[in-house]
Formats: structure tokens, sequence, C-alpha cells
């Protein structure tokens, strides 16, 4: 087994270059030549061993002297890059710190930039007879889109001007959704004040929709109410359909029994009407006779009920038909 003949490194005027590179070559050759399409049988096991060794040491031999020649090539190149890298973390730091100062300054100017804008949407904004509700991007603020503090116009027109267009519109058509929402509302007998404050997080035909439930519900409401009342209406006839009324009293006309007492005006029994059989001159006080009119009219049953109730009460009772 032949050593490989390795490259020797030379220099010529400053640069580095390798001699014998051409028998490196050769050697290396030669060795794949004589191992390779080798035939592995009983009788050339021994041979197949040795051209293995022979391929795998041609490797390693190689790999080492280029390891080596590497190392001894760069270590000069080492040992300057050492040197460069502490020097740039050293200006790097310098440089660092020059920044943090620039950009506090550079952040006091973007201030001054982004009040010149709020500024200037403030006034343009009052003018519009708006609020100046304008989303502010933080990228409009660079130095271009200024001269100084005052927004150039090429910037106002492409971004701002848009915006408050926008607001323009939408102050008119909330003004026009008042409009309809108040007369729909007052046409249909509601407090226009609540659907209008609900523009702020519904539209215009949501809040419509709204009002028209309002409407439903509210005739469902006196639809009930009504029920109820001709219920209890009904009620109160069945409950007095067998009633009189004689004077101020309510009596059962089935029982005779007074059952409640009304708020009519009662009739005045306490003046008696003076029924003489001759001239009052003739007739002595004991016996003159005194008389309570009370007139009812109804139906013969009503009657007996009457004179059920008077008879009760020891009074004497004439009908008439």
């Amino acid at each position: 087994m032949n050593e490989l003949t390795k490259p020797s490194i030379g220099i010529d005027n400053g640069q580095i270059h390798f001699k014998n590179v051409d028998e490196f070559k050769t050697d290396f050759e030669q060795v794949i030549q004589r191992n390779s399409h080798f035939i592995v049988t009983e009788e050339t096991l021994k041979g197949s061993a040795n051209a293995r060794a022979e391929l795998r040491n041609a490797a390693k031999e190689s790999a080492s002297w280029r390891s080596k020649v590497k190392t001894e090539l760069l270590k000069p190149f080492d040992d300057v890059s050492e040197i460069a890298i502490a020097y740039e973390k050293q200006v790097k730091a310098a440089a660092d710190d020059i920044d943090k100062d620039i950009k506090v300054f550079e952040e006091v100017e973007r201030q001054k930039r982004r009040d010149g804008l709020t500024k200037w949407i403030a006034e343009r904004a009052a003018e519009l007879d708006v609020n100046p509700d304008i989303t502010i991007n933080e990228k409009w603020f660079i130095k271009g889109n200024f001269n100084g503090t005052v927004p150039k116009q090429a910037f106002v027109d492409d971004h701002i001007e848009p915006e408050l267009e926008r607001l323009v519109q939408a102050k008119a058509q909330r003004a026009a959704d008042t409009i309809a929402i108040r007369n729909y509302a007052e046409s249909k007998s509601f407090d226009p004040e609540g659907y209008i404050h609900s523009l702020d997080f519904k539209s215009l035909a949501e809040i419509m929709g709204d009002i028209d439930g309002d409407v439903i519900k509210r005739e469902k409401r006196e639809e009930a109410a009504a029920a109820v009342a001709e219920m209890e209406a009904n009620q109160a006839r069945e409950q007095h359909v067998d009633e009189v009324t004689v004077a101020n009293k309510i009596i059962d006309k089935s029982t005779g029994e007074i059952v409640s007492e009304t708020q009519q005006e009662p009739v005045d029994f306490n003046q008696p009407v003076i029924q003489p059989t001759a001239t009052q001159e003739t007739i002595s006080p004991e016996n003159q006779i005194f008389t309570r009119l009370l007139y009812v009219t109804g139906t013969i049953k009503d009657m007996q009920s009457v004179a059920t109730f008077l008879n009760a009460n020891g009074i004497a009772f004439r009908g008439e038909s």
C-alpha cells in the first residue's frame, strides 16, 4: 500500500497555491483502479479485505491532511477574526447609544407632526360641522407627509379629506334617519326619543321594525284589556240579573233580600203627603193619615219582589197596572 502524494503549500507574490496536485490525483486514481470491480470469492477473501483497507486508508489519509492544512491556513485569519469581532461589538454598542438619543429626538419631532395634524383636522372638521372622529394611522407621521408640522396637501387629499367626507355623509344620513324615525314613531303615538337613540347601534330598518313590533304588542295589550273588561261586565250583568233597585237599595227579586246600597240620590220619604177624607178643618190631628208615595215600574216579577220587601218591613203596598 503506497502513501498518497500530498500537495504542498506554496506562496508566490502573497498568493497561496498548492504544488503536486497532479501527483495527488494520480495516486488516488491508481488506488481506485487497483481496488474497483473486485470480485469477492472464498479464494479472494483475503485479497478483498486488503483492497477494502487500502481504499479506506486512502480516504482517511486525505481527510487528515486536508484538516491539518485548513487549520494551518486559517490560524492567522482566526487570530485577526477575534480582534475584528471584539471591535465590532464596541462600535455597535456606541452606535446603539447614539441611536437611543436619535430616537428620542425623532419621537419629539413625530409628536409635533402628530399635534399639527390633530389641529388641522379639528379646524377642518369645525368648518364642515362634524366631529373630528378620524382613526389615526401612525405610519402617516413620516417627514415626507409634512412641511414642518403642517400636513402636505397631497397627503391631506389622499388620506384626510376622504375620511372627513365620510363623516359629513354619515351626519346627513343620521339627520335623515332621525326625521324618519320621529315621524313614524309619532304616527304610531309613541315617544320617538328612545328609538332615535337606538341609531347608535341599529340601522333605520331595524328601528322601524322595532316600532312595528311595539304597535303589535300594544294592540295585543289593548285587546287583552278589552277582553278582561268585557268579561267583568258580563259577570256583573249575570250577578245582577235577578236584582232590582228600589229607592237606594238593591233587592234580590227572588228572596226580597237587600243586596247593597246604591249611590243614587235617595227618595225623600220624610215629607208626608196628607190624604184627607174630608176637608182639612173637620179632621182632628189624631185621625190624619200620612201616606208615603213610591212609584216603581217594572215587570210583574219586579213588582212581586218589591211587595215582598215592603211587606217584610211592615209597609203597606198597592200595585197598579
